[in-house]
């Protein structure tokens, strides 16, 4: 991308995330600061399912083994069953035993504090040198425990960033690494959530309310207006259980 794309595509992003911050509001870095290493399991418990099953296995395992250290102890079939209702459990609970006992051969325990102490790319180049953990998973660490301004990237924001035209990319993690310079300094947790929530209310998957979408005229998909006149949506409940937001949005401390 050449500087004078890089500037029209920077300009559109505050466009964008300053309309979202009307609609949604702007979250600071107030919220609930979580375990760097709870975190990272309960991302990776989220990959391929949705928010409400990987809820529920994130619960169903701290249930089950109250400490990452009965966690590293139990048998893979205890770990595989807990966590079953997520999907790809056997997976899973091998990534996790796997990542306990990185984590305990590298700091002597099972947490990840000495992150803090690491620039972002450090701390990045780490998380991602773990067997099945991808940039949104790191960049969720960085965001949601470190207070890092990092603007993690999942399906639903690919597809909000593609369709508004911000990115050209096939992927989350190609579309990661684009938006990275393009979302204004100190808004990335904000844009972040507000994007997700977006995504859910209004830009869905399957079927986009466009007809209400405040983003139309940014709009680059090409079956808005197939969409522009239907009506419909969905909001968000407080049955739904959205691990990466509504937990680390809440106000009570830690």
């Amino acid at each position: 991308m050449v500087n004078a794309d890089r500037r029209t595509a920077s300009a559109k992003v505050q466009r964008i995330a300053e309309t979202l911050k009307s609609m949604y509001g702007f979250h600071g870095k107030g919220g609930r600061r979580s375990n760097p290493l709870d975190t990272l399991i309960g991302t990776l418990l989220s990959q391929n399912t949705n928010d409400r099953n990987s809820y529920r296995a994130w619960v169903n395992l701290r249930r089950k083994f109250p400490s990452w250290d009965k966690v590293a102890a139990a048998p893979l079939t205890s770990v595989s069953s807990a966590i079953k209702v997520g999907g790809l459990r056997n997976q899973k609970a091998r990534r996790i035993k796997e990542i306990l006992a990185r984590v305990r051969r590298d700091w002597g325990g099972y947490h990840l504090n000495g992150l803090h102490r690491m620039a972002n790319d450090e701390a990045m180049n780490y998380l991602l040198s773990m067997k099945g953990i991808g940039e949104k998973t790191a960049a969720c660490v960085l965001v949601f425990s470190l207070k890092r301004d990092v603007f993690p990237v999942d399906t639903h924001i690919h597809r909000v960033c593609n369709r508004l035209g911000l990115v050209r990319t096939k992927s989350a993690a190609e579309t990661f690494k684009a938006m990275s310079p393009l979302v204004p300094e100190g808004t990335a947790y904000s844009f972040h959530v507000n994007v997700i929530r977006f995504g859910r209310e209004l830009c869905g998957a399957r079927r986009p309310v466009c007809v209400r979408c405040p983003l139309f005229e940014d709009c680059t998909y090409e079956r808005k207006y197939e969409f522009h006149g239907t009506a419909g949506g969905k909001r968000i409940g407080r049955d739904v259980r959205d691990f990466m937001v509504i937990e680390h949005l809440a106000k009570k401390k830690s």
